[in-house]
């Protein structure tokens, strides 16, 4: 499978010194302990203990491999991946993106801030079974900006079980770890109704195991991980755009997955403890909601069921925290000259404002030489029902209170309204592989909203708004 050998194409040979392997060492060191102190204050005691026993038990095996096996005769590996990508959008109202945190739409007209990404891996031996992986990369929808994706230590141990600590790719969907290295993905892109809202995490800070295990010629590895993650999450309904600290914290997941000759399948699931997002405007919200609920405490002799009517309005307090929970079932195999590729998602935030959604996505692809024409069409639908905001009904009692509460009433049905992800997409494309490690693709989406006041996974400005966008790219792709 492409997958196996993207991030290793191209070796370089280096006799690297003990003293330098020292040095590295102590660096690792200082950039965990950094990581830790970061998060100190923000995990949870329980957390901090695992991942302290992790760290000392890698720390160990390093420590004891480093002194005792001898180092390969290449350790040090560096690939790389880039996608050049062009795309038109004639929707002058719905930017295309990735994910909440880009910088730059797809806005109508041509632009390279969807697709267009480098990135650079490099990998370092230290001894047979441990590693050192490192992954940076640059956006063009982040002008540019680097960002780093990986940062982890791997201890490989003789029982088919490995560790990794650090920074890794989040495992949420089928394709999450690839859906930067375009080189890797039949299509331009993993579809976007399915893919955007698992975008939003790009990595996950802290451990996973590993464990890989063959039986006949069926491959399985069963992956066990936990974390946290931080990002930027942009409101570009508001003017001028506003950011969100987004904070994922308490992330526990487990995956397994069996690849046979022809056909991979993975199942995965991820639990967040907590799912915050802070803001000025946000803390405006609060600072309302906080208001009204002691206005409508001050009608209590006058207002029967006040006290209740003012803890359902403080339960709107940070309308966009939640708990999700993120289910993948997928697919891909190869048949021949055809190749099928599909997955079912549930993303559940356990939250009203948020939502629950069901996606799906199938997509078919024939192969004619080194060319591969393909369609795909997929789906992501919210399953909940919209928030209940009647609490903010009129009291009856004061115009003044009256009239705020409707003016609040009004600003989170609007809210809930801008959360709405729901869409669909039917693409066809073909790919033509000019070579190894280089391949053309040119894609057409056709990307619809329920209707105009569902905005779907775009960066939009105001509703209602034209609920369909065709999105035509070219791309090059590219792995070394």
């Amino acid at each position: 499978m492409i997958k196996s050998f993207i991030f290793f194409q191209k070796q370089f040979e280096i006799k690297t010194p003990f003293a330098f392997s020292n040095l590295v060492l102590e660096v690792i060191s200082s950039a965990l302990a950094e990581t830790l102190m970061k998060y100190e204050k923000a995990v949870s005691p329980r957390f901090k203990r695992k991942l302290a026993a992790a760290l000392s038990l890698s720390a160990l095996s390093l420590a004891a491999a480093a002194q005792e096996s001898p180092l390969p005769e290449s350790n040090f590996k560096l690939s790389g991946f880039a996608t050049l990508g062009l795309t038109y959008n004639d929707n002058s109202d719905k930017g295309a993106i990735t994910n909440f945190s880009q910088k730059n739409p797809a806005n109508k007209g041509w632009s390279g801030n969807l697709d267009t990404v480098g990135g650079l891996q490099m990998e370092w031996r230290p001894a047979v079974n441990t590693s050192l992986v490192v992954q940076g990369v640059a956006r063009a929808g982040n002008d540019f900006d680097p960002e780093l994706r990986m940062g982890y230590l791997r201890q490989q141990f003789e029982n088919d079980l490995a560790i990794r600590l650090g920074r890794i790719r989040n495992p949420l969907y089928q394709d999450s770890d690839v859906t930067e290295i375009g080189y890797a993905y039949l299509m331009v892109r993993p579809p976007l109704p399915l893919y955007g809202i698992a975008n939003n995490i790009n990595s996950v800070d802290g451990a996973d195991v590993q464990w890989r295990h063959a039986i006949g010629n069926i491959a399985f590895l069963v992956q066990a991980y936990m974390g946290q993650s931080d990002y930027k999450h942009r409101f570009y309904n508001l003017t001028p755009v506003s950011e969100a600290d987004a904070k994922l914290r308490g992330m526990s997941g487990l995956s397994f997955s069996a690849s046979l000759p022809n056909v991979t399948a993975r199942f995965s699931r991820t639990w967040v403890d907590s799912y915050t997002l802070r803001s000025s405007e946000i803390s405006q919200l609060n600072s309302g909601l906080s208001q009204l609920a002691g206005g409508v405490r001050a009608l209590a002799g006058f207002l029967p069921g006040a006290s209740e009517k003012a803890a359902q309005i403080e339960s709107f307090t940070n309308p966009y925290d939640n708990r999700p929970i993120y289910t993948s079932l997928g697919f891909d195999a190869s048949i021949g000259q055809w190749r099928l590729l599909g997955e079912w998602t549930v993303f559940d935030s356990r939250s009203s404002m948020v939502g629950k959604y069901n996606g799906s996505q199938l997509t078919l692809g024939r192969s004619f030489g080194d060319w591969t024409p393909y369609i795909s069409y997929a789906r992501q639908k919210r399953s909940s029902t919209s928030v209940d905001t009647s609490a903010f009904s009129a009291t009856g009692l004061s115009p003044a209170l009256d009239g705020n509460l409707a003016n609040m009433q009004a600003a989170l049905n609007q809210a809930a309204q801008y959360s709405d992800l729901s869409m669909r997409s039917v693409s066809v494309g073909v790919r033509y592989d000019l070579r190894d490690g280089m391949a053309l693709k040119a894609q057409y989406d056709r990307i619809q909203s329920p209707n105009g006041n569902v905005p779907g996974y775009f960066a939009i400005s105001r509703l209602p708004a034209e609920s369909t966008v065709n999105l035509f790219t070219l791309a090059l792709d590219v792995i070394f």
